[in-house]
């Protein structure tokens, strides 16, 4: 089985931001929030009135909204194994291209005939793996990668897995079958001088793929890997309600208002483009976490339950103010001590934090951490300056909408 991981800016952007945010280290300029009168603050050029949502959404933009749903059903590895506690990708699918990031190519003619709607994909492994090309089969390291696509019936997904597993196979003469006992119904191979085993299995109207990787080619250890996550994902996708085809219009954006909550540098929030604008669960969210077993444990220490996800800023729904204040305290530090420092927060903005990293992409070299009431919000930037105003301005937004 063959899988390239291609990461998406946003994906790449973000996994750079959440490296440096779930540690509990205390970086000076946190502190007791008080009211302050908003007007004061410098925000700049950014507006502080909440954004507007678009009235309607493409068809597009809801297969996002619906794949953002999906991911709160697709369990990172991590969570089946904290071993596998490094993220290596996640990706919506809303097109047949982008499943080839992760499945063999003579896939698509089976996913076009079988009415392929939409899928999400997620992995995770026990050391650090390349973002935008991961090499499988090394003897480096041991992970699963996860891919989950909806067909329009069970009968399709049913068809789709034997057709997905069929191709994959005859792609090396090499293959070999290898049953999984405790799934009879799924169709798994491997190549014996190789240490990985791709499993294909139909369940309802889902197909789910299973790329086990191992640093030894041991048959037995790939197949308890496997067992092991299907075991726990498959009850979390009996409980995922998918909505009906024609009713993915009835779908909103931000249903539980965070996304208004969030910083926009326009009036008017954009629909879902594939660098963000959705609103995920916090186990949807984990998928896109690289140093899940730092960051995820902050998460689940504060409540976390809606993660908003724009190309820039993420905003945290926590469990109350308490918890946001404290997901501000021992976020910050994640990370290697000697990337990054503490610089200048915004003035007069209470328990304000912002972090320089020298290392990270320009777009987030400066990282602000900021709370009111039950949210916590991270802010990237370029310019110091600027990143401290949008804080400035999200505070206000978040005051205000208390």
């Amino acid at each position: 089985m063959k899988i390239i991981r291609v990461m998406s800016f946003f994906v790449s952007i973000i996994v750079t931001a959440v490296l440096l945010t779930g540690c509990a280290t205390r970086i000076p300029g946190t502190g007791t929030p008080a009211e302050v009168d908003v007007r004061a603050l410098d925000t700049g050029r950014y507006s502080f009135r909440a954004p507007e949502l678009p009235r309607l959404v493409d068809r597009t933009a809801q297969l996002r909204i619906e794949a953002a749903r999906l991911a709160g059903s697709v369990l990172s590895p991590y969570s089946v194994d904290p071993a596998y506690a490094v993220g290596a990708s996640a990706e919506a699918h809303t097109d047949i291209g982008s499943v080839t990031d992760y499945l063999y190519e003579a896939t698509v003619p089976v996913l076009s005939a079988h009415g392929f709607i939409l899928g999400f994909s997620t992995g995770s492994a026990d050391t650090v793996m390349p973002l935008r090309r991961a090499d499988y089969g090394t003897h480096k390291h041991e992970g699963l990668t996860v891919t989950v696509l909806r067909f329009p019936d069970r009968a399709a997904a049913f068809a789709a897995a034997g057709e997905m597993d069929a191709a994959d196979f005859a792609a090396d003469r090499e293959n070999v079958a290898v049953a999984i006992p405790e799934y009879p119904g799924a169709a798994a191979h491997w190549r014996p001088s190789v240490p990985t085993m791709g499993t294909t299995l139909a369940r309802g109207d889902f197909v789910v793929t299973v790329l086990a990787d191992s640093r030894t080619t041991d048959s037995d250890r790939l197949v308890r890997m496997t067992q092991r996550y299907l075991d726990a994902e498959l009850p979390e996708l009996d409980r995922f309600a998918p909505t009906p085809l024609d009713r993915l219009d009835t779908l909103q954006q931000d249903p539980d208002r965070v996304l208004v909550r969030t910083l926009h540098a326009s009036p008017y929030i954009p629909s879902p483009d594939g660098q963000g604008e959705v609103v995920y669960t916090l186990w949807g969210y984990s998928n896109y976490v690289l140093d899940q077993g730092s960051r995820l444990p902050v998460l689940q220490r504060t409540g976390v339950d809606r993660v908003a996800v724009t190309p820039n800023v993420l905003l945290f729904r926590t469990r109350d103010a308490d918890a946001a204040r404290q997901f501000v305290r021992d976020s910050p530090g994640l990370g290697d001590p000697a990337s990054h420092r503490p610089v200048d927060p915004p003035e007069k903005v209470p328990g304000s934090v912002c972090i320089r990293d020298r290392t990270a992409a320009s777009a987030a070299e400066f990282r602000c951490f900021v709370s009111y009431g039950r949210y916590a919000a991270l802010l990237l930037g370029q310019r110091l300056w600027e990143t401290q105003q949008r804080t400035a301005a999200q505070y206000a937004l978040l005051a205000g909408s208390s």
